[in-house]
C-alpha cells in the first residue's frame, strides 16, 4: 500500500519527502565524512611536519566544514525532510524541517486566502498559498490527487 505524502493532524499539515535512493545517500554521506576529516588530517600533518599553525588551517576548516554543513542539509532533506504547515485560524505558518534543525519559517494571513496547485511533472505538483502581498509555495512535489484533497480541505477550513 502506498503511503500518502500529505498528513493532516489537527492544526498541523505535514508534507513528507520521498527518500532518495540509498546509493545516493551513502555516497553523499561518504563525501561528508571525507570533508569533515580533511581539515583535521591537514592540521595534524602541518603541526607535525610543517612550520606550525598558520591561517591556512583556519581556511581549510571554514571551507571544508562550510561545504560539509550544506551537504548535511542536502542529505537530511533527501532522507527525512518534510514541510510543516501550521493551520492556525488567523495565519498559516510554513517550516522546512530537516530533523536536526528547522529552516525557512514563513507566515501568511488567512484573510482572502488563495489556494492553487502548481502543475509541474504530470503526476505531481506543488501547492501555493496567496494572500494579498505574500505567498507561500511548497517545495516538495506531491501527487495531484493528494493536492486536490488538500486544496478542498483548506478551502472548507478558511473560505467560509
Amino acid at each position: 500500500m502506498k503511503q500518502k505524502q500529505i498528513e493532516i493532524d489537527g492544526l498541523q499539515l505535514t508534507i513528507s519527502t520521498k527518500k532518495a535512493p540509498l546509493f545516493i545517500r551513502i555516497v553523499l554521506t561518504l563525501i561528508l565524512c571525507i570533508l569533515t576529516l580533511i581539515p583535521i588530517a591537514a592540521t595534524f600533518f602541518i603541526l607535525i611536519y610543517g612550520d606550525g599553525p598558520h591561517i591556512g588551517i583556519a581556511f581549510s576548516f571554514i571551507l571544508c566544514w562550510g561545504i560539509g554543513f550544506y551537504l548535511l542539509r542536502v542529505i537530511l532533506w533527501n532522507a527525512v525532510g518534510r514541510e510543516i504547515l501550521i493551520l492556525a485560524p488567523e495565519k498559516i505558518s510554513y517550516i522546512a524541517d530537516y530533523l536536526l534543525f528547522k529552516d525557512a519559517r514563513q507566515e501568511i494571513p488567512t484573510k482572502d486566502l488563495g489556494i492553487e496547485i502548481i502543475y509541474e511533472d504530470e503526476p505531481a505538483g506543488r501547492l501555493r498559498l496567496k494572500s494579498k502581498s505574500t505567498s507561500i509555495e511548497t517545495v516538495l512535489q506531491t501527487p495531484i490527487a493528494e493536492l486536490e484533497e488538500l486544496k478542498n480541505e483548506l478551502k472548507t477550513r478558511y473560505n467560509k
